[in-house]
């Protein structure tokens, strides 16, 4: 995987951070945290966990014991974060920071009109 991650590849780790989650919930979750400018259709999705499981940045999870699939006798499939992937995001996070810092050295921020 080559740096700069697309903003859903990104949203994608960040959002299999903290927990594990399942296709819908992921989906809920990049829309949320980016504040709605990343909002990612189920088939896009599921292309880039399918890439993102392929390189080694996303695995499956074990399916909670609780958990209820809208789809009797289907499983839902759950996602996590590996141990490469969150390399890659922290990595991507390094690298987005710079760029910020550059943008505020250039009074390109929001709310830094000139």
């Amino acid at each position: 995987m080559t740096l700069p991650l697309s903003a859903l590849d990104f949203h994608v780790l960040v959002a299999l951070a903290d927990e594990d989650l399942y296709g819908y919930a992921l989906m809920k979750a990049v829309d949320e945290q980016s504040g709605g400018v990343v909002s990612p259709e189920i088939g896009s999705l599921y292309r880039v966990l399918a890439r993102l499981t392929a390189e080694g940045l996303v695995e499956d999870a074990p399916t909670p014991a609780d958990a209820e699939s809208p789809h009797p006798g289907r499983p839902r499939r759950y996602y996590r974060l590996t141990d490469r992937g969150r390399g890659v995001a922290r990595d991507e996070t390094a690298r987005l920071q710079r760029a910020v810092s550059v943008a505020r050295a250039a009074n390109l921020t929001p709310g830094r009109e000139p």
